[in-house]
């Protein structure tokens, strides 16, 4: 399938100037004096000679296109003593950041005009650039740019799947307006399970308490062995509750000690925890092989429903201890703890895709059929215009196809 180009042009003119319908003339000091949307910061100066950078953070960034950018040709002046590396990047006007960077390294010195080009996929959506000076050399100045890219296409929404079977499924969608055609991209799902050995576990189900709290301590006699590596202050068993143990009072920061792992290699925290009615908002997690000074692992934050946590520990010397709490300053630091474990060699869930059918289809439906039954599916459609431009895919969405279709019967009288 071909792509139409659509060129906008920036070379050295005194003026912009119309030259044919898809190419648009101006020179860098048009481009920056005249506010054509085009900016600069204070390491950019200005001689007689044009442009140039002055300083290790100048930047020029473009004005919003109204076409994908596929490329840009930035010619530059160098003398013997300029700068040498330059960063061409995507740019988003909207929060002063960029995205796709390409680096260019040990730039020609001396070269009155120097063409240096960067290329994005017209997937990529960019509709800005940056140019980035990254040392402190001076005297490159800029000249001209050709910016190339292509029409916009829209990304079509309201994708829903209709009337699912079990080896078929309908789907409809809301094309933009300059949609001919469409593809379907209909993959197959697989959930991995998560893999591990625990080697040590804290359910705290030998604790609980009525209306108020309850001292941690006074389990101790009733609690496994291994209950021994816990330790800390200001520990509780939490108010109407069983099998959850409770770090800080609404006034008093507590905090949680767990030591006797001879070796952290390879090993996997897990943490099933939650904030008491809107209190603690994070809890610190850090480790300490008995001096001053506590190393950082992790800061989780906390929510009003428990959440499971893993954190990795290869990091934390042999026979250290972790050490939980509320890092917080204000009042109200309690913490809720449903369980603690360590996990050897943990591997997390995770999903896998496989593409398995690709329609080609004009209008805004489709029925994808040679699906299996019972399976789990992830859809995405995107749309072509008239000259072979696509847009990026829409956000995938999920479905399940039924059980085993049965066969239509006719029985003859």
């Amino acid at each position: 399938m071909k792509m139409k180009v659509r060129s906008v042009a920036f070379a050295l003119l005194l003026a912009p100037a119309i030259l044919f319908a898809d190419s648009i003339n101006v020179t860098f000091d048009a481009a920056l004096t005249n506010t054509m949307g085009w900016t600069y910061s204070d390491d950019v100066k200005k001689n007689n000679t044009g442009y140039y950078v002055g300083g290790h953070k100048a930047r020029i960034t473009s004005a919003s296109f109204n076409f994908a950018v596929t490329s840009i040709v930035l010619h530059v002046k160098t003398t013997p003593s300029c700068t040498r590396n330059l960063v061409i990047s995507s740019y988003y006007p909207e929060t002063s950041s960029i995205g796709l960077s390409q680096t260019f390294s040990e730039i020609q010195t001396g070269a009155n005009d120097l063409a240096i080009t960067a290329i994005w996929h017209p997937s990529d959506q960019v509709r800005a650039v940056s140019i980035d000076s990254t040392d402190g050399a001076q005297n490159l100045y800029f000249l001209s740019a050709i910016i190339s890219g292509v029409p916009i296409v829209e990304v079509p929404t309201n994708l829903q799947t209709n009337d699912i079977k079990g080896t078929r499924c309908r789907l409809l969608w809301t094309n933009p307006e300059n949609a001919v055609s469409n593809c379907v991209e209909v993959s197959s799902v697989q959930l991995v399970e998560s893999t591990g050995r625990t080697v040590e576990e804290f359910g705290f189900d030998e604790i609980s308490a009525g209306g108020n709290s309850v001292s941690f301590a006074k389990f101790c006699d009733s609690l496994p062995p291994h209950y021994e590596k816990l330790s800390g202050t200001y520990l509780y068993a939490a108010a109407n509750s069983a099998g959850l143990l409770q770090i800080s009072t609404g006034k008093n920061r507590g905090e949680l000690v767990y030591s006797g792992c001879e070796s952290y290699t390879d090993l996997t925290l897990r943490l099933i925890l939650k904030r008491y009615s809107g209190d603690a908002n994070t809890m610190t997690i850090g480790w300490t092989d008995g001096g001053s000074k506590t190393n950082s692992l992790e800061t989780i934050n906390l929510a009003d429903d428990f959440s499971t946590e893993f954190i990795g520990l290869s990091s934390v010397a042999d026979g250290a201890m972790i050490i939980f709490n509320n890092s917080g300053k204000d009042d109200n630091h309690r913490i809720i703890i449903d369980e603690i474990a360590f996990v050897r060699d943990y591997s997390p869930a995770s999903v896998s895709t496989n593409l398995v059918r690709t329609v080609f289809t004009t209008g805004n439906a489709a029925t994808i059929r040679g699906l299996s039954p019972n399976s789990a599916y992830v859809v995405s459609v995107s749309a072509f215009d008239e000259d072979g431009n696509e847009s990026t895919p829409s956000e995938p969405i999920p479905f399940m196809t039924n059980s085993e279709e049965l066969p239509f019967i006719i029985r003859l009288q």
